[in-house]
């Protein structure tokens, strides 16, 4: 049976990851915290892009969630997100549509869910 995309996800809500976002063609990663929330996603670094809080799909099956996120800047164009969650590993690619750019921005996305504080 095939599972069905839902806006949220039991499975991220409420969760988030340490990860470093390795631009297509850089030697450095940038780091980020990616919080899943109320069915919104939110990428900590995108903030200071105008990136707000956006709106996630996400399915799971076999244990492993699949999310997509397409995220609108109020000044910088827009990113889709794509990726999959699994015993607390992300592994996702992000592309920015930047309008300075002609070509957009290729992103390679890995971390681990945060420790929850006691």
């Amino acid at each position: 049976m095939a599972a069905v995309a839902q806006a949220g996800s039991p499975e991220l809500d409420g969760k988030a990851f340490d990860v470093e976002m390795l631009p297509a063609g850089a030697d450095e990663p940038v780091d980020n915290t990616l919080t899943f929330h109320d069915g919104t996603f939110l990428s900590a670094v995108c903030v200071n892009h105008d990136f707000p809080q956006s709106s996630y799909t996400a399915h799971e099956s076999d244990g492993e969630v699949r999310f997509e996120v397409r995220a609108e800047s109020y000044t910088k164009g827009y990113m889709t997100w794509e990726g999959t969650v699994e015993n607390g590993q992300l592994e996702a690619s992000a592309v920015w549509h930047r309008p300075d750019r002609d070509e957009p921005v290729r992103f390679e996305i890995s971390g681990t869910e945060k420790s929850k504080a006691r």
